[in-house]
């Protein structure tokens, strides 16, 4: 795994260690009702949700220009589109969680 890099697990801890450690800073306040805890994992969901939504939406968005494309018999075009989607997955879903084939899990 690289060490901090954008996007990989370390950034990610990092973050977390960052709003954990601000959620329990003797300076300032948290929301009435809200433990230390649930704070830091409020933002630090925040934090990367954008950054996915868009790349889910963009996604979504290429998956309906393919059906479009082989509903109009363009197998071409609906591969090309694929592919894209195929690389925004690469870049924007694993790239920024850090889920890749080289560090699969096994079950």
């Amino acid at each position: 795994m690289a060490e901090h890099e954008p996007g990989h697990p370390d950034e990610l801890q990092q973050q977390l260690a960052n709003w954990l450690a601000e959620a329990t800073s003797p300076i300032g306040a948290l929301p009435e009702g809200m433990t230390a805890a649930e704070w830091a994992a409020r933002n630090f969901i925040d934090s990367w949700r954008k950054p996915l939504r868009l790349g889910i939406d963009s996604i979504e968005n290429q998956i309906a220009q393919a059906i479009t494309a082989i509903r109009g018999n363009q197998s071409d075009l609906a591969v090309r589109i694929l592919d894209g989607v195929r690389q925004e997955i690469a870049e924007t879903l694993r790239d920024e969680l850090g889920i890749y084939e080289w560090n699969r899990e096994e079950d």
